[in-house]
C-alpha cells in the first residue's frame, strides 16, 4: 500500500516473551468512563486516495470530522534523487502535502525509503555501496537538504528512514548489513537533528517481523528516536485475523521493545468477504484497537489508519504490481482497507463512525 503515491498525486493535482492475553471489549459504544484520555497521543489517516467523484478537499474535511491530527507520505529515495545531485519533488507531493498540512493545522509524517519489503530504492550509481559508506551517507544528507528546502521541518511529525525493512531481502548483502544500516541511521539521525533537534527520526518494520527478531531491531533502534510499525493482522492467505487479535499483538510488541517510543505508521483491516471479513468485523477491530491502545498508551504514541477511502480495482491491481502478486485475495485486501467505500462519492462504512466515536470519547 505504500506504493500509491504517484498515481494519487496526479489525481490530487487534477482535483485541486509472551505476555498474558487481554480480553476484548464486547461492544462498540466507546463508553467515555472506560477509556483513557488521549493525552499526548496523536492519530492520523491516509487521505491521498479519492473515491470516483470526491476531491482531496473533501478528504481533508472528513479527516477533520474524525479529529485527525496528521497525514503522511512515502517516497523512495530514487524518486527524489533521479541521478547524482539531480533532485525533484515527484508530482509536487512534498510541497503540496506539507502546504495542506500547514494550512489545516495538521502534522506531516514523511517516510523516505532507501530499502523496504520489495527491495532497495536508492540512486543507481550507489547500488553497490554499503550503507556505512561515507559517499552514500553524504548523498542521503544532500538529498535531505533538498527535501528540507521544500518542506518546513516544523510541520513534520517525524521522518522514517526505510519502510517494512524487516522484509528486505538480505541474500545479496554482506553479513554486516544491519550493522552497516545502523551506522547509516545514526549518521542520518544526527544530521536531521542538526536541522531540527525536536524532529523524531526512526525506521519502520512490520509488527510480525519486529516481534520475530527483537534482538536485531532493538540494536538498530539505538540509532534512532522512534520505532515505526506497520500493522495488518493478516493470515498467510490474506484473510483477516480475528478483531481481538490486536490485544495480544500490542502486548507482544511492547514487551519485545520495552524502551521504544512506538509510532504505528500504518494500521489497516480490510472488509472484503474474500478475506473472511466484513464491515462489521472491521468496525469491531477498530473498537478493539482503541481499547488496546489505551492499555499501551505510554509506549504507543501515534497511530496512522490505512486508509480513508477504498481503492478502485484498477488501482488495487496497480498497487499490487511491485509485490508480484495478483491473486484475488491480495487484491481485495488492498482494495478494501478504507473506512469509506469507493463508488460515486463514497459512503461511510461502520468503522468510520466507530473510529469517530472512539476518538471523541478520548478527547480528540
Amino acid at each position: 500500500m505504500q506504493y500509491i503515491i504517484l498515481s494519487f498525486i496526479v489525481v490530487f493535482l487534477s482535483c485541486a516473551a509472551e505476555p498474558e492475553d487481554q480480553s476484548p471489549k464486547e461492544e462498540l459504544d466507546c463508553d467515555v468512563q472506560e477509556v483513557v484520555p488521549k493525552g499526548e497521543r496523536i492519530i492520523g489517516i491516509d487521505i491521498l486516495d479519492l473515491t470516483e467523484t470526491n476531491t482531496f478537499d473533501q478528504n481533508i474535511l472528513l479527516a477533520k470530522e474524525l479529529g485527525i491530527q496528521f497525514i503522511g507520505l512515502h517516497l523512495p529515495w530514487n524518486l527524489i534523487e533521479l541521478e547524482s545531485g539531480e533532485y525533484v519533488d515527484p508530482g509536487n507531493a512534498l510541497e503540496l502535502l506539507s502546504y495542506f498540512a500547514e494550512i489545516n493545522d495538521l502534522k506531516f509524517s514523511l517516510t523516505i525509503r532507501p530499502i523496504d519489503i520489495v527491495g532497495k530504492t536508492i540512486p543507481l550509481d550507489l547500488e553497490e555501496r554499503r550503507f556505512n559508506d561515507p559517499v552514500l551517507i553524504d548523498r542521503f544528507k544532500a538529498m535531505l537538504d533538498f527535501v528540507f528546502s521544500v518542506v518546513n521541518p516544523s510541520v513534520l511529525l517525524n521522518v522514517q528512514i526505510g519502510n517494512e525493512i524487516d522484509g528486505y531481502d538480505l541474500s545479496s548483502e554482506p553479513d554486516t548489513f544491519w550493522k552497516d544500516y545502523g551506522v547509516f541511521l545514526n549518521a542520518v539521525t544526527l544530521y536531521i537533528h542538526s536541522v531540527d533537534d525536536n524532529l523524531p527520526v526512526g525506521f519502520t518494520g512490520t509488527l510480525k517481523g519486529l516481534i520475530n527478531n527483537p534482538e536485531t531491531f532493538n540494536q538498530l533502534l539505538e540509532n534512532v528516536d522512534v520505532l515505526g510499525v506497520t500493522y495488518y493482522p493478516l493470515n498467510n492467505d490474506f484473510s483477516v485475523g480475528e478483531p481481538n487479535r490486536v490485544y495480544n499483538d500490542f502486548a507482544l510488541l511492547t514487551a519485545d521493545y520495552p524502551n521504544a517510543t512506538i509510532y504505528l505508521q500504518e494500521v489497516g483491516y480490510q472488509s472484503s468477504s474474500e478475506n473472511n471479513s466484513s464491515e462489521a468485523k472491521q468496525a469491531m477491530f477498530y473498537s478493539n484497537l482503541f481499547d488496546a491502545w489505551d492499555q499501551h498508551s505510554d509506549a504507543i504514541k501515534t497511530i496512522n489508519i490505512v486508509r480513508l477511502n477504498d481503492l478502485s480495482i484498477e488501482v488495487a491491481i496497480r498497487n499490487a504490481g511491485p509485490y508480484g502478486l495478483s491473486n484475488n485475495e491480495f487484491l481485495e485486501y488492498l482494495r478494501t482497507l478504507g473506512i469509506r467505500t469507493f463508488d460515486n462519492n463514497g459512503s461511510n462504512k461502520e468503522a468510520f463512525d466507530v473510529i469517530k466515536n472512539c476518538m471523541s470519547a478520548r478527547g480528540w
